[in-house]
């Protein structure tokens, strides 16, 4: 839990919990780690926050594809996932899929696509896993409901289907069950069973508006660490 000055506002909360979850890599890394990343404002706050350091053989995945309509290559994810990248002297490979697929079957077809197996093969290699929990409710909204990326159509969808988050962009209930959301069979982020089976995988959240989503998350169980500031966690 990361303590912050009572009379504070929420820009500073996640200013030091940014800075405290980057502490934390640079201490979790060890050369020859794959490091799953799930981009959104959040991991923006974490790398800006990092301290330069060189780790051999490094390699940071992203974990959910980054294009929409509007927007097939997206510079906010790119320059998120390269600059842990180069803060670390590692390498980067990006996800250059859909956030979304409109169709179910073509991300079937793409996930049988061997450059994207080779991608989808990395993530479940992962040591270490950082992200978020993404909340349409928050104070600033997740970068995924403020870009774009979502019809008015899914959040109908969404809200209908008692969704209450997401963890790189794969949607949860609020008792922390996926399971049968229609949305997440167009997804392009893992299986959240991922979360859990990663031993490192660290939850990184900040804000009010995100209370109802990590509540949720604690109750699916999932991730291993929570980095989360006190106003929050209380």
């Amino acid at each position: 839990m990361v303590s912050v000055p009572l009379d504070s506002g929420e820009s500073v909360w996640i200013e030091r919990t940014a800075t405290a979850a980057a502490n934390l890599l640079s201490h979790l890394l060890r050369p020859g780690a794959r490091i799953g990343l799930a981009w959104g404002n959040t991991m923006n706050a974490v790398s800006r926050a990092l301290v330069p350091k060189a780790v051999s053989n490094v390699t940071f995945v992203q974990l959910n594809g980054s294009a929409n309509a509007a927007d097939f290559v997206s510079g906010f994810v790119t320059d998120t996932i390269l600059r842990f990248a180069r803060n670390y002297s590692a390498k980067a490979q990006m996800f250059p899929v859909p956030t979304f697929f409109d169709d179910p079957a073509t991300k079937q077809a793409m996930w049988r696509e061997r450059s994207v197996r080779r991608v989808l093969d990395l993530q479940e290699q992962a040591d270490i896993l950082m992200y978020s929990v993404g909340s349409h409710t928050a104070h600033t909204p997740s970068h995924v409901y403020s870009a774009g990326y979502l019809a008015a159509s899914d959040l109908s969808i969404l809200s209908a289907e008692g969704a209450v988050g997401d963890v790189a962009t794969v949607f949860y209930r609020a008792d922390g069950s996926h399971q049968g959301l229609s949305l997440n069979a167009r997804a392009s982020g893992p299986e959240l069973t991922l979360m859990q089976r990663v031993q490192e995988s660290v939850c990184v959240v900040s804000g009010l508006g995100k209370v109802a989503a990590l509540h949720a998350a604690l109750q699916g169980q999932l991730m291993h660490r929570l980095i989360v500031d006190e106003v929050t966690a209380q």
